[in-house]
């Protein structure tokens, strides 16, 4: 049976990831410039966007 996913109790229906990548930057030329993209190994968790309570589901 697939669990319905409710709206936060603030009454927000838009939610954001923890950041679980980053970016690495090195300077070429005086430029910098993207060398490489990560992810950590953090299991992804989903915050409200307006009053930033963790969504439990």
């Amino acid at each position: 049976m697939e669990q319905k996913i409710k709206p936060c109790e603030c009454g927000c229906i838009e939610f954001i990831t923890q950041p679980n990548q980053y970016d690495i930057y090195q300077i070429n030329n005086g430029k910098l410039e993207l060398i490489e993209t990560l992810n950590t190994e953090d299991e992804e968790k989903l915050f409200c966007r307006e009053c930033s309570k963790e969504l439990q589901y």
